[in-house]
């Protein structure tokens, strides 16, 4: 997951060492130029949450060093904060028309009401809702790694970039979110069924 995260990150800094609209291809490059400061500050905030968050979920680092922790988790949520406004205004003038466009806004709103979520729990000293809230929140930062997974995937299968893209605006995230949530609810499932073998012996 960190590779991934990190070669996603890597690709993104051509953003900012060569101009968007010369780096970005069709059909993106006029677009991302109209849009210039929004976009750049999308990829920032994108680009920082998405090589944190792996860190984040490093319980040895954690337990040496919960200083840190907190300091890397402050700037993740800055960074969803900063991502996610921007994100939601590049998603109302996401490529390939209204269903790309609701996608990509419903990845936007979750992944800062994800974000507050989490914010809040470790705030009122919930720390295990905390964690389940900071594992869905990177489920959906790391949709910029799966978006770029299924596009090619896609287009290999015979969709078209249109149909590809619109897909991916919808694929890149909703099966994340599924897959961490079943993740959840069996971790409680687990704890529940030992809880109650304890009392039982």
């Amino acid at each position: 997951m960190l590779l991934l995260a990190a070669a996603v990150t890597v690709v993104s800094l051509r953003y900012f060492i060569v101009r968007p609209e010369i780096a970005a291809g069709e059909p993106f490059r006029q677009k991302f130029a109209d849009h210039l400061p929004m976009f750049l500050v999308h990829v920032l905030g994108g680009t920082v949450a998405l090589i944190l968050g792996p860190w984040q979920f490093w319980t040895g680092l954690r337990n040496r060093s919960l200083s840190l922790h907190r300091w890397l988790g402050r700037v993740y949520l800055t960074a969803i904060l900063v991502g996610g406004v921007a994100g939601l205004y590049m998603a109302a003038i996401a490529f390939g028309g209204l269903p790309a466009q609701i996608g990509f806004s419903g990845l936007a709103i979750l992944w800062l009401v994800t974000g507050v979520m989490a914010y809040r729990r470790v705030r009122q000293g919930d720390y295990e809702a905390h964690r389940e809230w900071m594992i869905r929140n990177y489920a959906l930062t790391f949709a910029a790694v799966t978006l770029r997974l299924w596009l090619p995937l896609l287009m290999l299968l015979g969709f078209s970039f249109v149909a590809a893209y619109t897909t991916v605006a919808w694929l890149s995230w909703v099966p994340n979110l599924i897959a961490v949530e079943l993740y959840i609810v069996g971790k409680k499932a687990k704890k529940k069924s030992a809880v109650a073998r304890e009392y039982a012996v």
